[in-house]
């Protein structure tokens, strides 16, 4: 499994994002999950684009709701950032509970993520637009520029209606903190059969320390991963981002979360060796400590 932490940029300013994907890096995790508002829909490709240097390995998630702007509009911001992190950016479209606009979005960004021309022609949207003023060089078919970085840019959808959509699609469906994937993904394996077996089984999962042990909160994502395939977890952390006590939660799911969801059965007294560690877990983001991946 996958582990990865939800930045919510209604309660982050832009400027320190960066310094927050460096501190997951550090911590052997292996996404940042960027989660804009619907005031400004694009901050999380913002975001995004401001990690490509500070964490070169790590991969980001921009999770982005359907606005008023032209779907192609972020299509062309996509392609822009995907290239930034070289490949590395999970898109995540956010739809409203209109499953029709959800699912011409959806089209379109498909297409867009292509290299060959494509037209368009939906109840909401038509490509190319055909308008009056653009005379002067008309357009039979268009294309997005720059291309993608790699052959598949990676697009799972949320909220209302996206399991009917991704079903059509051939998606993955990103649950919610209150929703189980054990319906959605019933429905995407009945309807897509083997097909699914390529799609990622993403979930997004609060976690707040004060109620929940990190020892319970393995248990819980590893209860879900034998339940319905949850493959990879994207964690909302109680306290406020960039905090000690933050920090001090990141190198908990590095060092005692995530062995115990990536190992199907631990030896005997392992678990009891590692609780005792945990007394001398570093801080993620200290330079002088040592990742989850040295310390194994």
């Amino acid at each position: 499994m996958r582990l990865g932490v939800v930045v919510e940029l209604a309660r982050t300013p832009l400027s320190e994002v960066a310094g927050l994907a460096v501190a997951v890096e550090r911590a052997a995790l292996e996404l940042v999950w960027l989660r804009s508002t619907p005031e400004r829909p694009y901050d999380a490709l913002v975001a995004a684009a401001s990690c490509a240097h500070a964490a070169p390995s790590l991969h980001v998630g921009a999770q982005v709701p359907i606005g008023t702007a032209h779907p192609l509009y972020l299509a062309e911001e996509r392609a822009v950032v995907d290239q930034l992190l070289g490949g590395r950016l999970v898109l995540a479209l956010h739809g409203g509970g209109d499953v029709e606009e959800l699912g011409e979005w959806t089209e379109l960004l498909l297409k867009a993520g292509g290299t060959a021309p494509f037209t368009h022609a939906g109840t909401r949207f038509r490509v190319p637009a055909g308008l009056p003023e653009n005379v002067v060089n008309t357009e039979d078919a268009v294309r997005v520029t720059p291309a993608p970085f790699g052959l598949e840019p990676a697009l799972w959808l949320d909220g209302d209606g996206s399991a009917e959509i991704a079903a059509e699609y051939g998606l993955s469906v990103l649950t919610g903190e209150e929703e189980s994937g054990a319906e959605a993904w019933a429905d995407l394996d009945a309807r897509l059969g083997r097909a699914a077996l390529r799609l990622r089984r993403p979930g997004l999962r609060a976690w707040d320390p004060t109620a929940e042990d990190a020892t319970e909160l393995a248990r819980r994502l590893a209860r879900e991963r034998d339940d319905w395939g949850l493959d990879t977890a994207l964690l909302r952390l109680a306290p406020d981002p960039g905090t000690d006590d933050w920090r001090r939660r990141v190198a908990e799911l590095a060092h005692v979360v995530r062995p115990r969801v990536q190992l199907h059965r631990l030896p005997d007294g392992l678990e009891d060796f590692w609780d005792r560690e945990r007394i001398h877990l570093p801080t993620a983001g200290d330079d002088h400590s040592t990742t989850a991946t040295e310390r194994r």
